[in-house]
């Protein structure tokens, strides 16, 4: 989820600057050329993006539900996880 969150982030910032090139998303995504394909074939056969790495509507949910999901969980290790007495190292 993670790695569809980034190329997700990081095509919807090329996109600010023009025209996505998945060179460049690869590159902001720091992933291997094959890694990066097959990641993106799933991404297309998800219907998340389009064909000329354009977010789909579906995507733009995936990214908001993903923020939310993710402000959760930095809510809950603050509100239960007290590193505070905890001493370094342990």
């Amino acid at each position: 989820m993670e790695i569809y969150n980034d190329i997700l982030i990081a095509i919807r910032e090329e996109s600010q600057n023009g025209e996505v090139k998945p060179t460049r998303v690869q590159l902001r995504c720091n992933l291997s050329y094959d890694k990066f394909s097959n990641y993106l074939e799933e991404l297309r056969g998800k219907d998340l993006i389009g064909n000329s790495l354009t977010i789909t509507s579906k995507g733009q949910k995936l990214l908001q539900d993903y923020e939310r999901i993710s402000q959760f969980i930095k809510k809950m290790q603050l509100e239960y996880v007290d590193t505070k007495g905890i001493p370094y190292g342990t």
